[in-house]
């Protein structure tokens, strides 16, 4: 089984990971202007997916090598470039080479649903911080980013493990 995702093949990276995900989530404790909150997390984005690639390099998995990635990808979709038909694996009906428009109107909706889900989850973080803050606790944001952290964590090792169980069966 080949891992296409390939952010969380070390304990480093998984580390990291998590580490930006508790950041993240706890940055309205520590800063209040929202513009500086942005960026803020712009940066905690850029630097942590930096050192998540920089810690990913030096994975010795040649299933990962991005020649091989690509070629296996290929493979699996049949020829990159062709049109959809007989010369090809693609269904004639396949979106993706069906029409610009539609596949412009799919992006749209999928920025849509994505900026929603950021706002609610802000909403929802918001009104949490509050109950937690009238129970007395300090840093509410905090808290929720040390839980948001360990919980991304232990996604990301038990989908490691489940990776690492899957790949020893295959070379059974």
């Amino acid at each position: 089984m080949t891992d296409y995702y390939s952010l969380d093949d070390t304990l480093a990276g998984r580390v990291t990971q998590s580490g930006v995900v508790g950041a993240f989530v706890a940055s309205p404790d520590y800063v209040s202007s929202r513009p500086a909150r942005a960026l803020v997390k712009l940066g905690l984005l850029a630097g942590g997916g930096a050192l998540v690639a920089v810690l990913n390099s030096f994975d010795e998995d040649p299933d990962n090598d991005p020649a091989v990635m690509v070629d296996q990808l290929r493979q699996s979709i049949g020829h990159i470039g062709h049109r959809a038909g007989p010369d090809s694996d693609t269904p004639a009906g396949d979106f993706s080479v069906d029409s610009p428009t539609r596949t412009w109107a799919i992006i749209v909706a999928a920025a849509v649903v994505i900026l929603m889900t950021v706002r609610v989850d802000a909403a929802v973080q918001r009104r949490i911080a509050a109950f937690l803050r009238k129970r007395g606790v300090r840093r509410p944001n905090t808290l929720l980013g040390a839980v948001a952290g360990s919980v991304s964590f232990a996604a990301a090792e038990v989908s490691h493990r489940q990776r690492l169980a899957a790949a020893r069966e295959e070379t059974a």
